[in-house]
């Protein structure tokens, strides 16, 4: 045996294997080749999919973040306008009591009709902070796998996806 025989004896395992076991191992590459290159793709897709997700996540946020705002405001005006009935109440309560009691009451209705809006924004804006972060979290992670999965081997490839298939379930 040669020195370089004694250094790679796979080498003269191939030469001596013949041109079918040749062929059929390189038809099994190019096939696990294609079964990556596919893995591969379906996580860039999913990842784009989650990304686009976070994008309308965002943009809800910011809707209702803008609606809670008008809403706030609304009821900042109405507190104010409810302070401003009820000092003018005290004034004018000989002249016009039963009118000014029913603008109260009115005044009221509407505060308690905001504050049950401002709460239920308050929960949706609640909801929407935590999707956006959920959504955050798995666009990281997925942009990490994608990363590892072109800086990896194949073997270290077929790893991660046997690890991200569990997770797909």
């Amino acid at each position: 045996m040669s020195m370089e025989e004694q250094d790679f004896p796979e080498a003269v395992l191939v030469t001596e294997a013949g041109p079918q076991w040749l062929r059929a191992e390189v038809e099994r590459l190019t096939r696990e080749l294609r079964e990556t290159t596919h893995e591969k793709i379906q996580a860039a897709e999913y990842g784009l999919a989650v990304l686009e997700e976070k994008q309308q996540l965002k943009q809800r946020f910011d809707e209702l973040e803008m609606e809670y705002e008008t809403v706030r405001q609304e009821l900042d005006q109405l507190k104010e306008a409810f302070g401003q009935a009820y000092s003018t109440h005290r004034k004018v309560a000989a002249d016009g009591e039963s009118r000014e009691e029913s603008l109260i009451l009115e005044s009221a209705s509407k505060e308690a009709l905001y504050q049950q809006k401002v709460l239920e924004l308050q929960n949706e804006l609640r909801q929407a902070k935590a999707s956006l972060s959920s959504a955050q979290a798995e666009s990281d992670r997925l942009s990490a796998l994608a990363l590892d999965m072109r800086e990896a081997p194949d073997e270290t490839a077929d790893g991660l996806l046997r690890d991200l298939l569990p997770d797909l379930d």
